[in-house]
């Protein structure tokens, strides 16, 4: 007797949710199948009819967060909209924060952020005009991409943090000025030109 699409999505729905719950508290390697088939309310063996392995699980919690970005990126791009990359980000953390600051967290795939970079880097070089195989746009992209997810990340964490809109006020600034320039104006000390 064939599964109705319903079951079979609620299920897969469930073990999903199941593995999220635990991975939010730990590790992918210290969560088990068990686990998650007991938290789902399902046997050992309905799990292996949906997923290869616990990482088969991560891969798809990862791959639909990634979906969701280059559709945002794309949509910004074919609308040639007034959005920039920040804006994007930043939308994207509201959107799937809770995935989010767990993926980037601790607990998260240190892979993870490779997989963001591979999807961004295209749509970037193409919004902005960088050429392709130039080694030039490797750094500048690999140095704005890291700085951008590593301070909304570091945001998004944070217990005590400033509006969405002026942290992307401050995160276009130091991009767009340098980071000197917001040293010396938060800065309690005198500095000195060419420091």
């Amino acid at each position: 007797m064939k599964k109705q699409p319903e079951v079979t999505a609620l299920t897969r729905k469930n073990l999903i949710q199941a593995f999220w719950n635990l991975y939010c508290q730990k590790k992918v390697n210290d969560i088990s199948i068990k686990e998650i088939t007991d938290k789902a309310g399902y046997h050992r063996s309905t799990f292996y009819e949906y997923f290869l392995d616990i990482n088969d699980v991560l891969d798809e919690v990862e791959d639909e967060i990634l979906r969701e970005l280059k559709e945002r990126a794309f949509q910004i791009y074919t609308a040639q909209s007034n959005k920039d990359f920040i804006q994007i980000v930043t939308g994207l953390y509201a959107a799937q924060g809770e995935y989010l600051r767990v993926l980037l967290g601790e607990n998260g795939d240190p892979h993870f952020i490779k997989k963001v970079k591979i999807v961004l880097c295209p749509f970037l070089m193409r919004l902005y005009g960088l050429p392709e195989n130039d080694i030039h746009t490797t750094y500048i992209l690999e140095f704005g991409l890291s700085a951008i997810m590593s301070t909304i990340t570091h945001w998004y964490q944070s217990e005590i943090d400033p509006p969405s809109n002026e942290m992307l006020i401050l995160v276009r600034s130091m991009l767009m000025n340098g980071v000197f320039p917001m040293v010396q104006k938060y800065s309690t000390l005198p500095f000195k030109s060419g420091v």
